[in-house]
């Protein structure tokens, strides 16, 4: 057969729901790997002690997201020149070899290696969602986009989730680089099923369904809407309150609440905690996904995001972890699941690349700083409290975000409430999504 299933039947059958499984999986090691230095904190100070300890490694993620700053932009608008396929195969590649590397550097207690590992990591990691996200909405586009968006979320913190749990046993029983090594051995896992989901795409979508005639350029971006970039800000605000966070909460929780224990047990024990944000999240962005594709109501949940946020770093300090942590996957799930659809309606579907690259790029620039931040304020005062001063001032600039949102899409009449079918068709959307018809079933019409 030159043509296994055409677009419209590929995009409305079981075969999509395939590719969704393949792009779930193929971040399932991605994501276990990139949390593995946050749930081995501790065994990582004693292992490779160093005078400057809070800034070593905080850099370890500082050094994933800085490459991320510049380069999802660019590669975002290759993919709406080119396509993503190609993108994602060769994306698998940085992540595994990047984890190789800082897999390496955690073995002979290098920190020069590991900010190396981390670095070329983050050239597939970041880049590799965006794709993901543009292929995901080319098959389930018109249809569960929502849906399809946070089981692949879903399923990718359900890696955090993992990580967090068997990190800290796998490192008490076998050895620190022996965890990390695990997180190499998923990562090459989740690569075999990066290249699954290209084989298959390719074979039954072979033109790529490119979305429109008009070619993307890079000057496009400074026509974007208003709109976008507060979504994009929104974005940055909250990740880099959550990821942040998550980095040092496993020191924060040995430290203030489970100082009394031994170490093995206490890291063991905030390890347990922290996998409560992202087993909320795997579990329940599914489910919010499909609500929002039902009701709609988007930027309420941001503004409800935004508002949870900022309540639970204000009391964190008095109420238990695991508290904390359901709150905060409650709203990790929220914002998740609500976020990423609501581009795809502020934007032409051909700037969609694009338009995911940039939110990615700007996400990691407060991905980069916001480690260093917390890494000079846990050196320059013998508490957690200026940190989490510092989480409570993003949480409420993440609110007020929201908050402008929701006016410049009223003002603009672009109904980002609505649910996913009505809002594909809504007016004042921009002109070229009005319709979401294979061309060849508008050409029938």
């Amino acid at each position: 057969m030159a043509e296994l299933l055409n677009s419209q039947e590929t995009t409305g059958g079981l075969l999509r729901w395939i590719v969704l499984f393949l792009t779930c999986a193929g971040l399932f090691g991605q994501f276990y790997a990139y949390d593995n230095p946050s749930a081995l904190n501790k065994q990582l100070q004693i292992r490779c002690p160093s005078a400057s300890y809070d800034y070593d490694f905080n850099l370890l993620y500082s050094a994933y997201s800085v490459p991320n700053i510049v380069l999802p932009l660019v590669l975002g608008v290759c993919m709406d020149r080119v396509g993503e396929r190609w993108l994602i195969a060769c994306l698998a590649l940085f992540v595994v070899i990047g984890q190789v590397v800082t897999a390496i550097g955690v073995q002979s207690c290098a920190w020069p290696t590991m900010w190396a590992g981390r670095a070329i990591f983050g050239l597939g990691g970041e880049s590799m969602q965006i794709a993901q996200t543009v292929l995901l909405f080319k098959w389930f586009k018109g249809k569960e986009v929502a849906l399809a968006l946070g089981l692949n979320i879903s399923v990718a913190r359900a890696g955090s989730v993992l990580n967090d749990v068997l990190s800290p046993w796998t490192a008490a029983g076998f050895g620190l680089p022996s965890a990390f090594w695990l997180g190499a051995v998923l990562c090459v896992l989740s690569c075999t099923c990066n290249f699954a989901t290209v084989f298959v795409d390719y074979k039954t979508r072979p033109t790529g369904e490119p979305s429109s005639g008009e070619e993307t350029n890079i000057r496009d971006i400074l026509l974007l809407p208003r709109l976008f970039w507060l979504l994009a800000a929104y974005g940055v605000i909250i990740y880099s309150g959550i990821v942040p966070f998550n980095n040092i909460a496993s020191a924060l929780f040995v430290e203030d609440f489970y100082a009394s224990l031994p170490l093995a047990a206490a890291q063991q024990q905030a390890g347990n905690v922290m996998s409560i944000m992202f087993l909320v999240s795997a579990v329940g962005t599914p489910f919010v996904g499909g609500l929002v594709d039902k009701i709609g109501h988007r930027v309420h949940m941001l503004i409800f995001a935004g508002a949870l946020m900022t309540c639970t770093f204000m009391v964190l300090p008095v109420i238990r972890p695991a508290v904390s942590m359901l709150s905060l996957g409650v709203v990790y799930t929220v914002f998740a699941a609500a976020l990423w659809p609501t581009y795809t309606l502020a934007v032409p579907e051909r700037q969609l690349g694009t338009a995911y690259g940039i939110a990615t790029s700007l996400q990691n620039g407060g991905l980069a700083a916001a480690p260093l931040v917390v890494a000079y304020l846990q050196s320059s005062t013998s508490h957690f409290g200026a940190v989490l001063h510092f989480f409570v001032i993003i949480s409420v600039l993440g609110f007020l975000t929201a908050l402008l949102i929701q006016a410049e899409s009223r003002a603009k009449g672009v109904r980002l409430d609505l649910p996913s079918q009505e809002s594909s068709v809504a007016e004042g959307r921009p002109k070229e999504k009005q319709s979401l018809l294979p061309k060849h079933s508008k050409e029938k019409q």
